[in-house]
């Protein structure tokens, strides 16, 4: 289930975000360019966060929806009911 979209996936983000931070670990930076490489790694940051969190509540979307349909298999029945 893919769908296209025109923001770059998880992984170009992760590593854009990944190459700032080896900017700020140099040994000179420019100060305006660090305000505007900060920025634009919290906007990375935040857009990641959204991310994982989408993608846990799919997968407990997922795990609910598999409990319960193992809940509904293993529950008891009734021996009085008919058996269709």
């Amino acid at each position: 289930m893919s769908t296209h979209s025109d923001k770059p996936d998880f992984a170009a983000q992760l590593k854009e975000l990944e190459q700032i931070t080896t900017w700020f670990e140099a040994d000179s930076v420019d100060l305006n360019q660090a305000v505007i490489k900060f920025e634009r790694g919290m906007e990375l940051a935040a857009e990641l966060n959204k991310e994982l969190e989408q993608v846990e509540n799919r997968v407990e979307v997922i795990k609910q929806k598999f409990s319960d349909s193992a809940a509904t298999a293993t529950a008891p029945t009734n021996p009085n009911q008919p058996l269709l």
